[in-house]
């Protein structure tokens, strides 16, 4: 990624379209998720499974947030923190089911990623796209399995079940003032943390490569794949990119490919966090809320990362041997 220094214009032109896009997004998922809950959509959905919902102890606006989350993730999340802000759900059940969303969220958007990986980089970028969803399909059952364990909706009664949760019991003009102040204090937050990303994110990948050289990890993947991987922490489609061109010269393998591609994807993660997840989490969520978030955020990821990418590392290593 070409350093522009912050006192160009053009780096405050670039920040400034990001900014808009990220102030579009979260807007739009904020306002989804408040209408949703507002006009009882969960309710009419959830409410004949309820006693279902409740032996396996998921509250239904997390079951109906992981629905909504097939078209906006960030409205599922909306609907969990306005159900944790009245008390409908406990704290445990707000981080888990909030993680819950990221499955459903990515489904939508996987089979473009896919077919724009195998466009961009054959079957070893196809190869990379079906390792994400899987991974990702892994997350979701393992943070399910949190969620009925530690959760509360067991204790709810099929006759409470209709009007369980006050989310809807406010005024219209009182969820607009708390709609209103959710923005307020999601914007700031998410500006600065994408901003602090976007400003870091050359340093950060020139700090990666010059690591890479003085660990020695040569050996662990070729040159060229801690190319592709360094690349990733500019966008995935340069490391796309990167991995098609050095698999058109014969410098990296399919396995050593699909390697790189996994790497890069792990050494991105807490930049796409920061970008992506924290200033929006800040917004929306107590701050005591956060930090377990975070932290279980960042510990169900990096582990099935480094999962994947042994895995992946032990495979080529025996088609090659």
């Amino acid at each position: 990624m070409e350093v522009v220094p912050v006192t160009s214009p053009l780096f405050w032109s670039a920040l400034f379209r990001a900014e808009c896009m990220l102030t579009l997004n979260i807007s739009a998922g904020l306002i989804t998720g408040e209408i949703i809950l507002s006009l009882g959509i969960v309710d009419l959905i959830f409410a004949p499974i309820v006693p279902f919902l409740s032996r396996h102890g998921i509250h239904r606006t997390i079951a109906g947030a992981m629905l909504v989350a097939l078209g906006s993730a960030r409205s599922g999340a909306a609907m969990i923190a306005g159900s944790f802000a009245e008390g409908g759900i406990s704290k445990e059940e707000a981080t888990y089911g909030t993680l819950s969303l990221a499955f459903p969220g990515y489904l939508r958007r996987w089979v473009g990623t896919a077919a724009m990986a195998f466009g961009i980089a054959g079957i070893a970028g196809l190869i990379y796209a079906v390792i994400l969803v899987a991974r990702s399909a892994v997350r979701f059952a393992w943070v399910v399995f949190l969620l009925a364990r530690r959760g509360s909706a067991g204790d709810l009664s099929a006759a409470k079940a209709p009007d369980a949760g006050n989310e809807l019991k406010q005024s219209p003009r009182a969820r607009r003032r708390r709609l209103f102040a959710t923005i307020c204090r999601s914007l700031p937050w998410a500006w600065l943390f994408f901003a602090l990303a976007y400003a870091a994110m050359p340093f950060v990948e020139r700090a990666f490569t010059d690591y890479v050289a003085l660990w020695g990890l040569h050996a662990f993947l070729p040159p060229d794949g801690w190319a592709v991987a360094a690349s990733a922490l500019a966008h995935v489609m340069a490391a796309l990119s990167s991995a098609r061109a050095a698999l058109a010269d014969g410098d990296l393998s399919v396995p050593q490919a699909v390697l790189a591609l996994l790497v890069g994807n792990m050494v991105g993660t807490v930049t796409r966090t920061m970008r992506q997840n924290v200033g929006y989490w800040m917004g929306i969520f107590p701050k005591e809320l956060v930090p377990g978030l975070l932290r279980w955020h960042l510990t169900t990821m990096f582990s099935l990362e480094i999962a994947t990418i042994f895995m992946a590392w032990a495979i080529g290593a025996m088609m090659n041997g």
